[in-house]
This record gives C-alpha cells, sequence and structure tokens, in this order.
C-alpha cells in the first residue's frame, strides 16, 4: 500500500515533543562539561582581549564548544545564568554557530578545514540605512578555526583587529601550491566599508599570519555574500553576491576577477544596470516570506487545516494585519502572459526571478523587508515605470503599507 502525504502530516503536539525531545539532548551535552569559573572567565575574556600579536587559544572550553555542534548558543547561556554564572556580552560564539563565516575544505595530509570570522547577529536593512543602529548581542570576529582528523584535531586563532579586521559575508579559496587561503571581500570593521572597497588577505597555512593583500585596479563596491572560484592557481573569480552603493546593498550582477600574479582587480565586461529598491513606510512588514510560508502550507497538502488557520491567527496577532497572500504568485507579472521563471541561487536566503515583458529582461531580488529590481541601462524610461507602478499597487493590496521606491544605481 502506497502510503499518502497526508498520512505523514504531523500535528502541532508532535513537533513540540520532538523539539522538547532536542532541547533535552542539548541540555544533557552542556551539564556533562561540568562548568566553572575558569570556563567562564576565559568565554567572557575573549571577545574583550586587544591582541598584539596573533595569539593561539588552547582553553579547552572553546574546543568542546566548536566540537559539539550539537549545542545552540541561547540554550547553552540560559544554562549558565540559571547557574548564577556571570556572563558578559557580547557572549563567544563557535564559528558553526555564526551567520556570515566562511569554510573551506583543504584535505591535505595535516588539515581538513578552515573556518573563518563571521558574526553573531545578522545585519538588517537598519545596518545599511542607520549609523546608530546597535545590537548588543552584534559580534564579528576575525578569528580563525582550523579543523583536523574530523574534528579531533582543533587549533584556534585569534588576530590583532589591526592585522586582519573583523569580518563576515566573505568567501575563501584555497591554494594548494602555494598553502594559502584567501580571504575575499566581506563586511566589517575596518577600511572596507569607509572606503567602500573589496579587500583581499591571505593566510599562511605553515605560520597562521594573515597578511593584506595590495591590489590595483577598481575593486567591487564592498563586494559581499559572494562566490569566490580559484583558476590555475593564479585568478580568483568573484560572482553573486551584493555589493554598496550610496551605502545600501544591491545585487552584484557581474563578474570580478582578481590576478595574483599582478595583483590587479578585472571586471569582465557586461551589460549595464539599473537598480531600484522598494520598501514600506517607516520599513514595515510587506510579509512576502510569510506569504510565500502560506501558500506552500496550503499546496503541499502536508499540514493540517487547523495548523495552517493556527498559523494564521499568529500572523495576525503579532502584525494586527493577514496580508492578502494570494496576490503573491502574480505578483512579478503585470501582465498574465509574460515570462517569470524562479533564478534563486543555492545559497540564496530570498528568492529571485527573471522576467521578460515585450522582449524587455529584467530581474526582481526579495530580500529582508524589501524588493530589489534591476533593469538593463538600455529599458526605457516609461517601462522601468510601468512595471514599478505595478508592483508598488500589488505589494500596498498584499501588505497594508503605503509603498516606496529609491533609485539606487
Amino acid at each position: 500500500m502506497i502510503q499518502s502525504k497526508v498520512d505523514k502530516r504531523f500535528t502541532c503536539d508532535e513537533y513540540v515533543i520532538q523539539l522538547k525531545a532536542y532541547k533535552a539532548k542539548i541540555q544533557q551535552r552542556i551539564i556533562e562539561w561540568k562548568f566553572c569559573q575558569t570556563d567562564i572567565d576565559a568565554l567572557n575574556s575573549v571577545n574583550h582581549k586587544k591582541l598584539i600579536v596573533k595569539e593561539l587559544n588552547s582553553h579547552e572550553v572553546f574546543h568542546w564548544l566548536t566540537k559539539s555542534k550539537i549545542i545552540w548558543v541561547d540554550e547553552l547561556q540560559e544554562y549558565l545564568q540559571n547557574q548564577e554564572f556571570d556572563l558578559k556580552e557580547p557572549f563567544w560564539v563557535a564559528t558553526h554557530n555564526r551567520l556570515g563565516s566562511s569554510h573551506v575544505s583543504i584535505f591535505n595530509k595535516y588539515i581538513d578545514s578552515i573556518d573563518i570570522g563571521g558574526n553573531t547577529a545578522a545585519p538588517d536593512w537598519k545596518w545599511y540605512d542607520y549609523n546608530d543602529y546597535y545590537n548588543p548581542n552584534f559580534k564579528i570576529y576575525n578569528d580563525v578555526c582550523i579543523n583536523a582528523d574530523g574534528l579531533k584535531k582543533i587549533e584556534l586563532w585569534n588576530y590583532p583587529e589591526e592585522q586582519f579586521p573583523p569580518v563576515y559575508d566573505h568567501d575563501t579559496v584555497y591554494d594548494k601550491n602555494t598553502n594559502l587561503v584567501y580571504i575575499t571581500g566581506g563586511l566589517g570593521s575596518g577600511e572596507r566599508q569607509k572606503k567602500n572597497i573589496t579587500e583581499i588577505y591571505q593566510l599562511n597555512l605553515e605560520t597562521k599570519d594573515i597578511e593584506h593583500v595590495d591590489a590595483l585596479g577598481e575593486s567591487p563596491l564592498c563586494l559581499h555574500k559572494h562566490h569566490a572560484k580559484m583558476w590555475n592557481y593564479d585568478l580568483i573569480e568573484m560572482r553573486g553576491g551584493n555589493i554598496l552603493k550610496n551605502g545600501r546593498a544591491i545585487k552584484n550582477l557581474y563578474v570580478w576577477y582578481f590576478n595574483l600574479k599582478t595583483k590587479t582587480w578585472l571586471k569582465q565586461k557586461h551589460e549595464t544596470y539599473q537598480h531600484w529598491l522598494i520598501t514600506s513606510s517607516d520599513n514595515n512588514q510587506l510579509f512576502l516570506d510569510i506569504s510565500r510560508e502560506i501558500l506552500k502550507m496550503e499546496n503541499e497538502n502536508f499540514y493540517p487545516f487547523e495548523f495552517i488557520e493556527e498559523y494564521k491567527q499568529h500572523i495576525f496577532k503579532n502584525y494586527g494585519y493577514l496580508p492578502d497572500y494570494g496576490i503573491y504568485p502574480n505578483l512579478y507579472r503585470p501582465e498574465k502572459q509574460m515570462y517569470v521563471s524562479e533564478a534563486t541561487g543555492y545559497n540564496d536566503l530570498y528568492p529571485s526571478y527573471a522576467c521578460i515583458l515585450n522582449g524587455q529582461v529584467y530581474h526582481c531580488f526579495e530580500g529582508y523587508n524589501r524588493i530589489e529590481i534591476a533593469f538593463q541601462s538600455s529599458t526605457s524610461n516609461e517601462f522601468q515605470e510601468f512595471i514599478i507602478d505595478d508592483l508598488k499597487s500589488k505589494l500596498k493590496q498584499l501588505s497594508g503599507h503605503e509603498i516606496f521606491t529609491e533609485k539606487v544605481a
């Protein structure tokens, strides 16, 4: 007998039971460590220590947290606070629990992989729009975690910020000929955002030193969330991700290269684009992700009707509004007989769409409470206004908010 999708449905109670069981497993792992004040002192000091030279962190509690990938940071903090330990913010977080860290596989006879940097709170639109935005838990890291022998051996290296500024949303590539890891782009502290440039650093796996690579030519504008690839051990290709334009993050639609022999930036010749950002009044909720989630639950025939209705009530309780989510399937279709294809990348958090209408090609990228539209520069102003006005009208109906547009580039 073939089991139907309906038979695989689970209830809210079953989900809660599974979650409680997982949390209990985490609690047991934490209790087994038997935290002492020495551990707490080490955890409290690491994020507040100013280094002059690089330093190898050999304290066992950091190694245990790095190896214990099951442990959630919030669960650990709650447990320690219940034990009346005094914790300083920001609390140290292992690389696998961070956002925007990089992971590169090495797999030589000494090293399996390396994790670098990252942060403990994801930046959103406020990070770009408001200079005074501050989250006490927001910590950007500049450390390096070297994993070997299936996590049985770990090296944790910390660096002076002057040598290697804290970074997140970067990408790394390994050159086995020189035994160097190249750290490309990213956001963080240092000069990268002040100068609006893309920086490159190199990590020497023999000495564990990190050096800045001086570059010639025009670099992308603070490239981040991109993908880097090595060609012929002398050329790094970078594509995808975002750049900063007038302090706002927009999609990088170009392919960039960095020549390691000449230390020069190169840009692939490509069609130029005009970028528009669409947001709601006071940056209110656009309900894009919520609309997708409701539609997914309804279409998959996986969740019980009561579960979906309960989810809708939860949305209304939180926001005082239930989005007109039925608009979403045609959100990017000003005309029904046109081509729209989802073009979301493997690592993208939000969907993107390639659209063709009357021979005109444009792209729509969803983000955190915003939509970015990229038109080819040859696209007429009248066509751009038609697309934007249609999208504004639908978004207002979907979200219940006034909609604003801004031309960024």
